[in-house]
């Protein structure tokens, strides 16, 4: 008994499942070297390493507030670009409304750049909870700050897709926009086809370059972290793409863009 109990410790601070739950193949995360700042590049480069630096305690909040400020600065420097897509007026809103409603824009934008992050936050929130209650059918090791932790860090991925995206948008000019459909950047399919419509454009813009290497890396990191086959990591991950693709859907459909 006394060495089963020695073995059992030994096996916990190792990353091993003793008593196999939830692992098809009995093997967890090996522990990783590295803290935050390190995995604000191992993310990229070597997720791995995140997967186990978040299975042995990586909090979620220090990778949400890199998210949060690159969301703020998007924010800012968007709102140019959104005075410029109201004054093409393609919903023909008369004049004196239009003229209110991008003055109120120049006068009150900057609260949508701190507004930004706190709707991001819910949405995380909310997308971890339902990727929490789906991987709690698979593995027993379920934790909702992991997946937090997981999905703020791989999230980093996406921001640096809005950061290229505004990018490129500033280097073309703004002021060659001439309609919603021309802000629209995309790196990936959705950029080969025009006037998709609405719910195709949601479709397409999850299969972007960045989209693509975020859930691959989500995936992976659901398997990693607790422990199933890639394929059951596969339920979790293709739940959150899809309530994405709605949600973008939706957004549109309230913006008017596609």
């Amino acid at each position: 008994m006394y060495f089963w109990r020695r073995e059992t410790v030994m096996e916990e601070k190792i990353g091993l499942d003793p008593v196999g739950t939830g692992d098809d193949h009995g093997q967890g995360v090996p522990p990783v070297k590295g803290g935050f700042f390190a995995s604000l590049i191992d993310i990229f480069l070597d997720p791995q390493k995140v997967f186990g630096r978040i299975d042995a305690g990586l909090q979620w909040w220090k990778a949400f507030i890199v998210i949060a400020v690159i969301n703020m600065a998007i924010a800012w420097f968007s709102m140019p670009l959104q005075i410029h897509i109201t004054r093409l007026n393609e919903r023909g809103v008369p004049q004196e409304r239009l003229q209110q409603t991008i003055d109120g824009m120049e006068r009150f934008g900057w609260i949508g750049a701190i507004i930004a992050p706190m709707a991001i936050l819910v949405v995380l929130m909310l997308m971890s909870g339902i990727v929490n209650l789906i991987v709690n059918i698979v593995s027993a090791r379920c934790n909702f700050r992991k997946v937090l932790s997981l999905a703020c860090f791989a999230g980093l991925i996406g921001a640096l897709e809005q950061i290229i995206t505004i990018v490129i948008i500033h280097a073309r000019g703004i002021g060659e926009i001439e309609s919603r459909a021309d802000a629209v950047v995309s790196i990936g399919p959705l950029a080969l086809i025009s006037d998709p419509g609405q719910f195709l454009t949601a479709v397409l813009q999850s299969l972007s370059v960045f989209q693509i290497w975020y859930f691959i890396v989500f995936t992976l990191g659901i398997a990693a972290i607790f422990r199933i086959s890639w394929k059951k990591a596969l339920v979790p991950a293709g739940t959150l793409w899809i309530l994405g693709v709605m949600m973008a859907f939706v957004s549109q459909k309230l913006s008017g863009l596609g």
